[in-house]
């Protein structure tokens, strides 16, 4: 039997929520995943081959594009999701349906006769742990930035923060890569942890007490972790924007909305022309978190 290919999700986001997905698949056949950087890193509990073979007997794509179709042409078997004007260059043509990316990936995994179960989780290492900065009891941790864009970003963290010190919690802000002048704006007086390597990211997240953030992949990751420890992952709460959380938000968290979006939502577009109408409002974040006794 040939080794099969799987080309991962591009976004941190996307690729946590494969997890299940590629941890069947991999377990029912030899392996290569290729993806970003963080690839090897996220799927390193599945059985993944650590030198690429030089032939594959079919390719799973999780990343939808037409480039991802492509560049696997030559392979015999390729299993995705139609769209992209790529569905000539697939053998497996797996629809697109209107439900949360979880199941959507499942569904690509069951194109290969891999059944997939269970929740994304992921696990930090005794050296992940221990590379955790100290932090104080009753710590939250904020996750203010995003690549997607202003669509994505939910405006209301700053003042979250302040609800956080009144009702005797200590907010705690970082972000990834590229985002520490951005993190630091929003989070002002308040201390910021500086970009943390993915593992060590991951169990610092199982540590505090809770952890609010945009539908980015730090916030997917943050609750897979959690859920890995044994901590709760409706802990984390994820503020959603242009995004709807029954089909992106991380499963298990909480994840908020606004009660009356516009007719344009979802739309995961990077620039909005409806001065970003769809954010959750902040009232209604602050009392489901924090209740009415603790808003001030």
């Amino acid at each position: 039997m040939l080794p099969q290919l799987i080309r991962a999700p591009n976004h941190l986001g996307d690729g946590v929520l494969a997890l299940p997905a590629i941890q069947a698949l991999a377990s029912q056949r030899p392996t290569w995943v290729e993806g970003p950087r963080w690839t090897s890193w996220l799927y390193r509990a599945a059985p993944i081959l650590t030198v690429r073979p030089e032939k594959f007997g079919r390719a799973i794509l999780f990343k939808p594009s037409f480039s991802a179709a492509w560049q696997s042409r030559q392979i015999p078997e390729i299993i995705g999701l139609r769209g992209d004007w790529r569905s000539w260059l697939l053998t497996h043509r797996v629809p697109r349906a209107n439900e949360h990316r979880l199941k959507q990936y499942a569904r690509i995994a069951q194109a290969a006769d891999v059944q997939v179960d269970g929740l994304p989780t992921f696990c930090p290492n005794p050296d992940e742990y221990a590379a955790c900065p100290d932090i104080p009891e009753h710590s939250v941790l904020i996750l203010p930035a995003t690549a997607s864009g202003p669509p994505v970003a939910w405006p209301g963290f700053p003042e979250l923060a302040r609800a956080l010190v009144a009702a005797g919690q200590v907010p705690l802000f970082t972000g990834g890569p590229g985002e520490e002048e951005m993190v630091q704006s929003i989070a002002g007086p308040h201390r910021v942890i500086p970009t943390l390597r993915l593992g060590v990211f991951a169990a610092l997240a199982t540590r505090v007490a809770a952890v609010h953030g945009n539908d980015s992949g730090l916030s997917h990751l943050a609750t897979a972790a959690r859920r890995g420890a044994g901590r709760n992952p409706e802990d984390v709460h994820i503020y959603c924007g242009s995004t709807d959380p029954h089909q992106t938000a991380a499963p298990g968290a909480q994840g908020y909305r606004h009660s009356d979006p516009p007719d344009c939502w979802p739309c995961y577009k990077k620039r909005c022309r409806r001065d970003l109408e769809c954010m959750p409002t902040l009232s209604a974040a602050l009392r489901t978190h924090l209740g009415p006794n603790n808003m001030g």
